[in-house]
């Protein structure tokens, strides 16, 4: 059911290298922090993404597929 999370994570496209952006170090914050990465803890390194993003995309697949069935009944 995972396509492909990666395309809809925030990547910060300046001086960063296209490092993605947390989104639990950024709520409340003026600015964007980026992604630690492989230092932290729900990083995945088979994905190479964060798994707030993977739990993000798998939810939103779900409510597309209800939404789908609904409209078909």
């Amino acid at each position: 059911m995972l396509n492909n999370p990666g395309r809809y994570a925030e990547k910060r496209k300046d001086k960063t290298g296209g490092i993605p952006v947390c989104p639990l170090m950024t709520i409340g914050q003026p600015s964007a922090i980026l992604c630690v990465q492989d230092n932290c803890a729900f990083y995945v390194k088979n994905f190479k993404m964060c798994s707030i993003y993977m739990m993000g995309h798998n939810a939103a697949l779900d409510i597309k597929m209800k939404q789908t069935q609904q409209m078909r009944k």
